[in-house]
């Protein structure tokens, strides 16, 4: 079974492609578990965030999970392709291992994308769905990343999402102070990005979400204030400022609704700033005058300008990456090798035993001390013609990124490995 990644991110879809295939945490368990039902796929691991959607798989089959994610999102395998990346085995790990550290990210060095890799699996984890193989992977990707965010600097003064979201804000107004803001969501990133606001002098900071008492905890913690989402027309006049980051698969503000503020609020703009996905606010509210719609996509201009500290400890993180994706190939060899040499030695001493019991009436004329020597010799035999071959064997699946040596193996001997204890 290869190690198979399929995906979107940032950089290679729109985000009108990426909420398509953003996979909602309340249906992660379902999809697992209809990857796995999928031919040969054994494992799989669903890491789904605003900026991308990847499946890793442990699998013989390279097509199913494609199709599978082109059927999820209601689109034809052709219109998903262009925007796709896929890697096997080494290049899944190294991929794996520079989201985890933060090199993949819409802002480098984050550190939020750590949480949802170690989330993903604790997922998998939860419904049955991962084993051995990506097991292995993602907990040294974790340890990576950890080790990145210890030996580097390439973190410090990172920009959350959120804090970029604020950033924008700032870049809007010469002066945040006392303008008006509301949060929708009462999420982590709404948090996050109403905390930043506030630090920059925006008040009042007003927050809703579906659930009322959420609403209250966040503005509790911000000193802000809680509205019900029935007031949500009426805080359009007063605000000047809107962030949505809910949770919802659907848009939870039309142009209809921004139209009716709008008609009250005379010449004053409104900026509005989607940092969910799929998206919070419906696209066409941009075409209203005299409002300023931007999305998850729109961030990434400010998040280049900040980053030049970052990005010279690239190199540094990229030595870090390989380094750990070839301890991980090294001890997943180890592993992948160790039940067939044992195969290989159980089938070799067999044949051993069956020529000793071939000729165990001849042996029977001989003395005991004789019997001895003939045991010994044929095992030390066995033990001589196997020893090149073993550390061969090791050696080749040390330099190579591939199973090939573990197949030809078990092809030319007939070998059937019993899985380790730890495979199992």
């Amino acid at each position: 079974m290869a190690i198979q990644i399929f995906g979107v991110n940032h950089t290679t879809a729109p985000v009108a492609l990426r909420e398509r295939l953003y996979i909602d945490h309340a249906r992660v368990g379902e999809v697992l578990r209809e990857l796995c039902e999928l031919p040969r796929v054994e494992e799989a691991v669903v890491l789904s965030t605003c900026n991308r959607t990847e499946v890793y798989t442990a699998s013989a089959s390279v097509s199913a999970p494609i199709d599978f994610l082109a059927q999820y999102a209601n689109i034809t395998v052709d219109e998903i392709t262009p925007h796709l990346y896929d890697h096997e085995g080494y290049n899944a790990a190294r991929h794996l291992f520079r989201v985890a550290a933060g090199l993949d990210s819409l802002v480098i060095g984050e550190t939020q994308i750590l949480g949802q890799v170690s989330g993903a699996l604790e997922t998998a984890c939860t419904y049955g769905t991962v084993g051995r193989q990506l097991s292995s992977l993602f907990q040294h990707a974790l340890a990576a990343g950890k080790r990145v965010r210890t030996e580097t600097v390439i973190s410090e003064g990172t920009f959350s999402i959120g804090r970029v979201a604020a950033e924008l804000a700032r870049s809007l107004f010469p002066d945040l102070q006392n303008r008006a803001a509301l949060v929708l969501g009462a999420g982590q990133m709404s948090e996050i990005t109403a905390k930043h606001l506030a630090e920059y002098g925006v008040h009042p900071i007003l927050v809703a979400n579906r659930t009322h008492a959420h609403a209250v905890d966040v503005a509790n913690r911000l000193g802000g204030q809680a509205i019900h989402y029935t007031d949500l027309g009426d805080a359009l006049t007063q605000v000047d400022i809107l962030i949505s980051s809910t949770s919802a698969p659907h848009y939870v503000l039309n142009a209809g609704e921004v139209l009716q503020a709008m008609a009250k609020r005379g010449d004053r703009p409104l900026f509005l700033i989607d940092i969910a996905i799929p998206r919070d606010i419906d696209p066409a509210v941009a075409e209203l005058p005299n409002v300023h719609l931007y999305n998850i996509d729109d961030l990434q201009a400010i998040t280049a300008q900040s980053s030049h500290r970052r990005l010279a400890e690239v190199p540094k993180v990229e030595e870090i990456v390989a380094e750990e994706v070839e301890r991980w190939r090294r001890r997943r060899a180890g592993m992948d090798i160790a039940p067939v040499i044992s195969a290989l030695r159980d089938s070799f001493a067999q044949v051993r035993r069956t020529e000793l019991a071939r000729s165990a009436k001849v042996l029977a004329e001989l003395t005991p001390e004789q019997q001895q020597a003939v045991e010994a010799l044929t095992a030390a035999m066995l033990n001589k013609i196997l020893h090149a071959p073993t550390v061969r064997l090791k050696e080749l699946m040390a330099r190579h990124h591939s199973d090939l040596p573990v197949s030809l193996l078990c092809e030319l001997f007939d070998l059937t490995p019993t899985p380790s204890e730890e495979e199992k």
